[in-house]
């Protein structure tokens, strides 16, 4: 089920109005939610809820699993009839996460497979290639998979007791507000309030429509108006003027955080009316002034879930040079590949890479302290514009179909026909000989009003309005967003862009 669509609104009114008068009646309450949760997920595909039970039966067997086994070490009598500590608490986490990843590496990554094999083998181009199979991509899989994984993972180490209620821990993986697009909720944050609810006072009231009228505004104000800019610069058109392939890069970067971000906003609102407060996943990632700054703000709920979980079992900082990039290289390696199983998205998170890498070297270096003191304002802004094109000139490879377009429109970025022809040496580079006229130069006003609004509410942020000397502020902010909402929000709206994730 869509946010955006009348049947969510009819969907929220009434599990809002049966949730609050349930409030006082936990088990029933919970059974409710659950039960409107798996109803809001079956929307998409009833065949999606099968995968759905099967991630949560076998995670919940398997926390249940490592206590029984710990109970067993600890006082050395099994407990019940002691099949659930026969195994180890390493072997039942091995399981879990084998089951885990291996459900999602079938419908998310087989057909990048059967590409990789045919493009490695002699008769990858011929009738003898290996045909890709028709698999479904379920709504949300990464995102569920991630969080039931990292129950598990919490409950082996110790850090959380495995729940014995299985309509809790369903509850858990498939809440509805974040189950399909995040942010990733962490199973200690979610039990703690489930078992000590929050209140749900007039000011969290105020928090929880804050957050989705301004979600709301995000998606279909401001991510759903560039979206025929940027599918019109992506559409396979490589040879568009270079301004348009900035513009439009610029443009995705601003429609997939705006959509995103937007997106959970509106998840985060939703859970607050619940009495459920979930981390901020965006925090205005666009002001940043490097890279590592950028990706603390960015998909906050998945870039703490591969340190938590890859990054320091790796070993994290804690390690010598060589390991400490080989380290850095294995998580961005897995952030481009969860995104998408194909070349491009690979590529992508390499490029993320190779900045964390540049900046984490300059760093070190006596200019960086030379230009944070004696040049502190316009290092500020430069360094804001330089990572900001940087940013954009990777989330070509993001939005491109393939890697031969996301070249082509690299290389035109810089006044040549392909990025490809650089490997081989300056003199097999070909410039462009006929420039053709700029299509989309109208959109650039819109985009440096984009970037002057991600600068205020940086500066400002959401909480200055919710104090109650700001109230008059607010009703005329959201007052402003609803009307916006409703005078430019596009015909046909389309979905949340990181669904297909």
């Amino acid at each position: 089920m869509n946010f955006t669509s009348f049947h969510f609104f009819f969907f929220f009114l009434i599990t809002i109005t049966v949730g609050h008068f349930l409030r006082k009646k936990t088990r029933p309450l919970r059974i409710f939610l659950l039960l409107s949760s798996l109803y809001f997920y079956g929307v998409f595909e009833p065949l999606y809820l099968v995968l759905v039970f099967v991630s949560t039966a076998y995670d919940y067997i398997a926390a249940l699993g490592i206590e029984a086994r710990r109970e067993f070490e600890r006082t050395g009598h099994h407990p019940g009839r002691g099949i659930m500590s026969s195994l180890s608490g390493g072997m039942w986490l091995a399981v879990s996460m084998t089951l885990n990843l291996s459900l999602l590496a079938f419908f998310k990554y087989t057909n990048f497979g059967i590409e990789i094999v045919n493009d490695t083998l002699p008769t990858g181009d011929t009738i003898f290639a290996f045909p890709a199979l028709d698999i479904l991509l379920p709504v949300g899989i990464s995102f569920y998979t991630f969080q039931s994984m990292s129950y598990t993972i919490d409950v082996y180490r110790g850090q959380l007791e495995a729940r014995r209620s299985v309509v809790d821990f369903a509850l858990y993986v498939t809440f509805f507000p974040q189950l399909v697009a995040g942010p990733i909720v962490r199973a200690t944050t979610f039990f703690k309030q489930m078992d000590d609810p929050l209140p749900v006072t007039y000011d969290d009231i105020v928090v929880g429509v804050t957050r989705i009228v301004s979600g709301f505004f995000r998606k279909l104000v401001l991510a759903d108006n560039l979206s025929p800019l940027v599918n019109g610069v992506f559409s396979g058109q490589a040879d568009l003027n270079p301004l348009d392939i900035w513009i439009g890069s610029l443009a995705f970067g601003w429609q997939i955080y705006f959509d995103f971000a937007g997106y959970t906003d509106i998840a985060r609102g939703v859970a607050r009316l619940f009495g459920y407060e979930f981390e901020i996943n965006f925090l205005y990632p666009f002001s940043a002034g490097n890279i590592t700054d950028h990706w603390s703000r960015w998909h906050i709920s998945l870039t703490t879930w591969l340190r938590d979980y890859l990054y320091i079992p790796l070993g994290g900082s804690r390690v010598g040079p060589f390991r400490l990039y080989a380290n850095i290289f294995v998580v961005w390696f897995a952030t481009g590949i969860w995104h998408g199983a194909s070349y491009h998205f690979v590529a992508w998170g390499v490029w993320q890479f190779v900045m964390v890498v540049v900046h984490r070297l300059f760093s070190m270096t006596k200019l960086r302290e030379i230009l944070n003191t004696r040049y502190k304002i316009s290092w500020g802004i430069a360094a804001r514009v330089i990572l900001f094109f940087f940013l954009n000139f990777g989330f070509i490879w993001f939005r491109a179909p393939d890697m031969a377009l996301a070249t082509q429109m690299q290389g035109r970025l810089f006044g040549i026909e392909n990025l490809n022809d650089i490997v081989h040496g300056l003199a097999a580079v070909t410039m462009i000989k006929d420039m053709p006229a700029s299509l989309y130069a109208d959109y650039i006003w819109f985009l440096v009003f984009l970037w002057a609004y991600e600068l205020y509410f940086n500066h400002r942020k959401l909480d200055y309005f919710w104090k109650p000397e700001n109230r008059g502020k607010l009703v005329f902010l959201l007052t402003a967003m609803v009307v916006l909402v409703l005078v430019l929000a596009t015909p046909d709206t389309p979905n949340f862009l990181y669904f297909q994730f």
